[in-house]
């Protein structure tokens, strides 16, 4: 295995301003999805794509909690999935009458951004709907990623296509050769510079393995069909996959949570898997700025949460960062104060447009008042520090500064910081 390595490089003096910059688009009061049985206030695992035409595509699920799975008095008489129930209602899930679990929503922008249409339905199964992400294909159709879980231990990797622009959807398609337990995501498939779509999940793809692998599948007919071209192992649970291109069929690749990465020199058919870096990172998402800096924006264990970018100027083989706390290595800082959840989309003009919900909605209160927020952000051209920029309609944007600024409330139990 080869090694990653880091630099530290310049100060993380963002200080306050992310708080002024930032715009909420979803959450109390603000463009709320439709009341049904389930739904409590919860609003995360957000996704965001622009399309050619320029426009903007939001997608979220709702529920009643960190994760809303169906519950009803049937569910609740199995012994094992009231088990499951019963140590998820001991970190703050209620116990409330959800019969399909939280559903995922889209909205639109046509303005960059300012304006957003209220969230419709984009996809309400029998089960919870997680973690919608849309990618623009080749052709001009649209794939929409997510995954659907119920008890006690059940998680599908789904996708569905659009060939109307994201007015009408495809009934749910599953991924043939998927292992039944798979597709805890965090963001949609990519399509390569030759239009092959390439999509990671994690599952139970070595049936010889006693942990989760990373499945890599990939199409050459937008996404009419996927062959699983490879699977990435570890002594070890992988999770969360992210995946970008840097070149010409040369991709590189980040997994949750030793920070293991992977590299491919033919659009993903194989790949070589470094040694663990023990950074600490969860919900990775790798966008390639168009000055060559790759970024990764994530969430840190080491940091106890917020949202962070590393910084890499050769395609993910050395990592910047501001700095380390007892030879910690972390990202510069983006929100420090939110869960940790992000989605990046680059804009036209090179800034990165992240939306990210604001608590992990664990404690009940913050579940109830879950928000997503949107902001910009550019990245330096010698991948040494980034520069928070206002959101389309942020108090920032409006000429207005924030210097009173609230604090998470929320937590995580694997953070250790739930209130």
């Amino acid at each position: 295995m080869s090694q990653v390595s880091s630099r530290s490089i310049g100060v993380d003096t963002t200080g306050d301003r992310h708080y002024a910059c930032r715009r909420m688009i979803v959450g109390p009061w603000v463009n709320q999805p439709e009341e049904y049985e389930g739904y409590n206030g919860f609003v995360g695992w957000a996704g965001i794509a622009r399309t050619r035409a320029g426009r903007w595509l939001l997608t979220f699920t709702s529920g009643l909690w960190h994760a809303t799975l169906p519950w009803t008095e049937e569910i609740r008489r199995d012994p094992e999935c009231r088990a499951r129930f019963e140590a998820w209602h001991a970190l703050g899930l209620p116990d409330m009458y959800a019969p399909r679990g939280g559903r995922a929503h889209i909205m639109h922008s046509d303005d960059e951004g300012l304006t957003w249409s209220k969230p419709t339905t984009l996809v309400d199964t029998d089960s919870d709907d997680r973690h919608p992400g849309i990618l623009e294909l080749a052709d001009g159709s649209l794939m929409c990623t997510f995954f659907s879980s119920r008890f006690p231990h059940c998680s599908v990797a789904r996708y569905m296509l659009s060939r109307d622009g994201g007015e009408s959807w495809s009934e749910p398609i599953g991924l043939p050769g998927s292992p039944p337990h798979a597709g805890f995501g965090n963001g949609p498939a990519i399509t390569l510079r030759d239009g092959t779509v390439v999509w990671a999940t994690r599952g139970a793809f070595d049936p010889d393995q006693p942990h989760d692998c990373i499945g890599v599948m990939r199409s050459r007919d937008h996404a009419r069909t996927f062959e699983l071209a490879a699977t990435i192992k570890a002594d070890r649970h992988l999770s969360e996959p992210t995946i970008v291109e840097v070149a010409d069929q040369v991709l590189t690749m980040a997994i949750r949570r030793e920070g293991d990465f992977c590299y491919s020199q033919d659009g993903g058919l194989s790949w070589e898997h470094t040694a663990s870096t023990g950074w600490g990172i969860y919900d990775p998402h790798l966008v390639m700025a168009p000055n060559g800096v790759l970024a990764l924006f994530h969430g840190s264990y080491l940091k106890e949460g917020g949202i962070h970018v590393l910084l890499s100027p050769d395609g993910g083989r050395t990592w910047h960062g501001p700095g380390s706390d007892a030879g910690v290595v972390y990202g510069y800082s983006v929100d420090p104060g939110v869960y940790g959840y992000c989605h990046p989309m680059l804009l036209p003009d090179g800034t990165v447009y992240l939306v990210y919900l604001h608590t992990g909605g664990h404690a009940p209160a913050d579940a109830r008042s879950e928000a997503i927020w949107g902001l910009r952000v550019s990245v330096h051209d010698d991948a040494g520090g980034i520069d928070i920029l206002p959101a389309a309609g942020s108090p920032a944007d409006r000429g207005r500064e924030i210097t009173d600024a609230s604090l998470m409330y929320g937590g995580d139990p694997e953070l250790g910081n739930l209130p």
